[in-house]
C-alpha cells in the first residue's frame, strides 16, 4: 500500500502544482488588465464633432494659391498668410486721432481691410492686403493726398482667394 499512496501523493501533488501555476497565471494576467484600465482612465479622450472630420479631408482649401492665381469655378480657394505689404496711414500716440482716421477711412473705403494696433506708446492704423509692391503702391498714390505721412510698409497679410471675383 505504500506504494500506492507515494503515487497517489505524486498525482496530487502533480495536480497541486497545475492548480497553482494556472492561479499565478490568471494572477498575473488580472493585475495587466487592471494596469491596462488604469492607463486608459488617465488617458485623454477625445470627442469631436464628425463636420471636422469633412473639414480636414477637403485638401482642395488646403493648397496655397495665391491672390494672382485667382479662383477656379468650382469656388475652391484658400486662405492663407504670406509676406506682403500694407499702407500705414497713421502713427502716433494720439487714441482720439487714431480713432477718427480709421473711422474717416473707413467711410471713404468700406470694402478694404483696416488693422489697428497699440505698441506702448504709439497707436498704428495699416491698410489693406497686398501681396506686391506695385499693388500697394497703387493704393498708396489715392490715399497719399489725404492721409499724410503715409507709407507702403512690409507685413504679415492675408490672403484669401475665395473672395476675388473672377
Amino acid at each position: 500500500m505504500t506504494l500506492a499512496i507515494k503515487s497517489d501523493l505524486r498525482i496530487f501533488r502533480a495536480a497541486l502544482f497545475i492548480c497553482v501555476l494556472f492561479l499565478c497565471r490568471n494572477a498575473k494576467a488580472q493585475a495587466v488588465a487592471e494596469e491596462n484600465n488604469a492607463q486608459n482612465e488617465n488617458s485623454v479622450k477625445l470627442f469631436a464633432d464628425s463636420r471636422l472630420t469633412a473639414l480636414t479631408t477637403f485638401q482642395e482649401i488646403t493648397k496655397p494659391v495665391y491672390a494672382n492665381a485667382g479662383t477656379s469655378k468650382n469656388g475652391s480657394g484658400s486662405i492663407h498668410s504670406a509676406k506682403g505689404y500694407r499702407i500705414l496711414i497713421y502713427s502716433g500716440i494720439d487714441r482720439a486721432k487714431a480713432t477718427s482716421t480709421k473711422a474717416d477711412f473707413m467711410r471713404r473705403h468700406p470694402g478694404t481691410r483696416i488693422y489697428m494696433t497699440y505698441a506702448l506708446p504709439q497707436y498704428r492704423i495699416k491698410v489693406g492686403d497686398y501681396i506686391s509692391r506695385g499693388e500697394a503702391n497703387e493704393f498708396y498714390r489715392q490715399l497719399s493726398g489725404i492721409y499724410s505721412p503715409c507709407m507702403v510698409v512690409p507685413d504679415i497679410v492675408e490672403i484669401n482667394t475665395f473672395r476675388r471675383n473672377d
